[in-house]
């Protein structure tokens, strides 16, 4: 198994002193404990950087606390690091399939819903309704932003994974390489934005590092979303059928089936050739370059700008490497110049969940409450802020404080509401819109070719997902 034995944290806590608090205010916390008074819960977290310490140390810390508070409960973490999203994902199915996975793991919450509907993780939706130790008299659903929460439901209402935290994403600039080109504003549309990377240019520095390599170095999907929200913004009223605020996944089967998202035209395709022209500004051999090797072109000095979550920027703000001041900055937004459909508005990609803790399915029932409880505790204001403080993660919750040096990150935009090509829509819709997204920008796809194939695997998905929920127009496609 990647990441070697089971470390016991720290010794149990004193002897049954009492028995944990319970993932809901109303549920049993009548667990059974081993012969000694105590349960032991294992708990399973990737890391985000390989070897990073004061990532261990928190979750470390977070073990310790929660073991102090609860005498009852003994924690042994496990903290391991994936080079890549497929290889996570694959350890996650393994554990699953398997039987042998910890009583708490780190998945993702574009395979928690998958994962549910084969019975492999514990449905987390009654206790998402109800009152949490730490959600102050509130439910636990209601703690966490609509936005969010909007992420993490699955087809049929139902959440199966816990956020440690959310990713904002943002441009992280170089200050002395834009004050040597002469920039002297921060871009703020797309034309400002192209105008500022020829003067980088001009002054023999590789204007973006942009990593594409594969669908897990995420800023081809980032950058198509953002783009494309701001060109169909204005068909929001028509797709958002139940007036949510947002265009759930019923909502976004409809529109494929009906022919109302149609990526062949305009304005879905419009978005593709806006990005191939930005490629002239990006290091030579892209489509090579992994996002780590993008890092370090960027603390080198070699690139101007990168594309990070704040989680991401935590290497970047604290590498001894780093000879420069940097910055945080919104990717720029499309104006009427750039297309007629434009909204002129930025759009926010939107607090995407990161760092997901479920629950297996495989658990032995007397450690549930505790599992529950446990993820409970994690998204409380207090844990919350020390991921903010100590690891750049922006809260997942709404009452947790956000540290000063992530203000760049802070929402200043307006919120997504379709995030067509997001994994949680369709994760093979994502991953393939990558792998042919680098065929269309090398020239050995038309921009026809690249969309005919991924418009018909779209279909396909949403045909699959209505066969899957009995959606169908007759029905509204399930649509309240």
């Amino acid at each position: 198994m990647k990441g070697g034995r089971w470390p016991l944290v720290l010794l149990a806590a004193a002897l049954a002193a009492g028995s944990a608090g319970c993932g809901s205010k109303d549920s049993s916390s009548g667990s059974k404990g081993d012969e000694k008074g105590t349960r032991e819960l294992k708990v399973a977290v990737m890391l985000e950087t390989q070897g990073d310490q004061t990532e261990i140390d928190v979750w470390n810390d977070i073990a310790k606390s929660y073991m102090e508070s609860h005498p009852g409960t003994s924690i042994k973490l496990q903290t391991q690091f994936f080079p890549g999203v497929e290889q996570h994902r694959t350890w996650v199915t393994t554990q699953l399939i398997g039987g042998t996975a910890p009583d708490v793991l780190m998945t993702r919450y574009i395979w928690d819903q998958e994962d549910l509907k084969k019975n492999l993780l514990v449905d987390l939706t009654p206790y998402y309704k109800k009152e949490t130790a730490y959600s102050g008299g509130k439910t636990w659903e209601s703690t966490f932003p609509k936005a969010v929460l909007a992420q993490l439901v699955g087809d049929n209402g139902t959440y199966a994974s816990v956020p440690t935290y959310i990713n904002s994403v943002r441009i992280v600039y170089n200050k002395d390489l834009f004050a040597r080109a002469g920039i002297k504003e921060i871009p703020k549309t797309w034309n400002e934005f192209l105008d500022a990377q020829a003067k980088l240019a001009a002054i023999h520095v590789t204007p973006f590092a942009f990593p594409n390599t594969k669908p897990g170095d995420y800023n081809y999907s980032w950058t198509t979303r953002i783009l494309t929200e701001e060109l169909i913004a204005g068909m929001y009223d028509t797709l958002d059928v139940n007036k949510s605020g947002f265009v759930e996944v019923n909502e976004y089967v409809r529109a494929v089936d009906q022919g109302l998202i149609d990526i062949e035209k305009s304005p879905f395709r419009d978005v593709f050739p806006l990005i191939k022209d930005w490629s002239r500004y990006w290091q030579k051999g892209y489509n090579g370059l992994d996002f780590d090797s993008s890092t370090d072109l960027f603390l080198r000095g070699d690139a101007a700008m990168v594309m990070r979550t704040s989680g991401q920027s935590k290497v970047i703000y604290e590498s001894k490497a780093r000879q420069f001041e940097v910055g945080a900055f919104p990717l720029p937004y499309l104006t009427k110049q750039n297309n007629p459909s434009a909204s002129g508005k930025l759009m926010e990609i939107g607090g995407v969940p990161a760092g997901n803790l479920a629950i297996p399915k495989s658990i032995a029932p007397e450690k549930l409450d505790a599992a529950v409880d446990f993820l409970a505790y994690v998204s409380s204001p207090k844990i919350q802020g020390l991921f903010g403080d100590k690891l750049f993660r922006t809260p997942a919750v709404q009452n947790a404080e956000l540290p000063e040096r992530l203000k760049g990150f802070s929402f200043v935009g307006e919120q997504m509401k379709l995030n067509i090509y997001a994994g949680e829509v369709d994760k093979n819709v994502t991953e393939m819109n990558q792998k042919l997204g680098q065929l269309y920008l090398e020239g050995s796809k038309s921009l026809d070719e690249y969309l005919g194939e991924l418009k018909k695997l779209m279909v396909e998905g949403a045909r699959q997902k209505m066969k899957e929920n009995n959606w169908s127009k007759d029905n509204n496609y399930g649509i309240h």
